[in-house]
């Protein structure tokens, strides 16, 4: 029975005493005293397991080459859960609570944020690779560590992607307020070639003496007007369309990040523990 996947469970562990020169015909092991033969368990201290119980066992191992008497000790080891919560669970937290620091630092502070954001990531990074270490391989399970870390990784790296929109939406901000004053300029302009155009216009009606016949019309001006003005309706259109999918004001963009990761970082340790202690 394999309980690895939980990070405080009790495991079987066997330790057996064979001989394999002389078959039972030769040599028969016994346990003299029965568990009492084996002392010294109740002194044993290890950092990750406390021993519950063990007893001891008188089997026979059939070979090829006989029959052989074999002496097993078996004892139930129970992990500590104290010893997984100071050598990850809190580490790999207060990793979460650091990346967090990166909101209250200014969008303009390009290579302070950036730093906490990569130094927790990597952090984590070696966190999981050294808790992986430690504990036996187990390909058919994931342990209830290898959850909790990844929840604690996902949230440092969505801390760094974060900021990441949040540079991006101001950086979009100036650029939207460039395209502003730009289009204002074009406006006046655009005002002011209109207004010529029709002070020019009335200028050849007054001194027009021959009647305008619909085939002497030149089409050429209205129609390079209304491709003008066509396209400054596209631009237009495709602007609004732009600052529609655009942050408007970056800053909030930390501002809600302060109390959405913290809540929702809360409410998953919630349903972790609860799950894991109690299901």
């Amino acid at each position: 029975m394999d309980l690895s996947k939980y990070p405080m469970d009790t495991q079987t562990c066997k330790l057996q005493l064979e001989s394999w020169g002389y078959d039972g015909n030769d040599v028969e092991f016994t346990w003299l005293r029965g568990n009492d033969s084996v002392r010294g368990l109740e002194h044993l201290r290890l950092a990750q397991y406390t021993i519950e119980r063990y007893f001891t066992l008188v089997t026979r191992s059939q070979q090829e080459t006989g029959n052989y008497t074999r002496l097993v000790l078996q004892f139930e080891l129970r992990r500590n859960v104290l010893y997984f919560i100071l050598e990850t669970y809190v580490p790999s937290t207060f990793l979460v609570v650091l990346s967090w620091v990166s909101f209250w630092i200014s969008l303009d502070s390009v290579p302070a944020r950036t730093c906490i954001g990569v130094t927790t990531v990597l952090s984590m990074t070696t966190l999981m690779i050294g808790s992986r270490t430690s504990l036996p391989n187990t390909n058919c399970f994931i342990k209830a560590i290898d959850v909790y870390l990844g929840i604690c990784f996902s949230f440092v790296f969505g801390a760094l992607l974060e900021y990441a929109v949040a540079h991006y939406s101001s950086l979009q901000q100036m650029a939207a307020k460039d395209r502003g004053t730009t289009k204002e300029v074009e406006e006046v302009s655009i005002t002011n070639i209109i207004n010529s155009s029709i002070s020019s216009f009335k200028r050849k009606i007054s001194f027009a003496s021959i009647e305008i016949s619909s085939d002497n019309v030149d089409y050429s001006d209205l129609t390079m007007k209304t491709s003008d003005k066509l396209k400054f309706v596209f631009r237009e259109k495709m602007g609004r369309i732009v600052d529609y999918f655009t942050i408007q004001n970056p800053s909030n963009v930390d501002h809600y990040s302060k109390l959405l990761f913290p809540l929702i970082f809360m409410l998953a340790n919630v349903f972790y523990w609860a799950y894991y202690m109690y299901f």
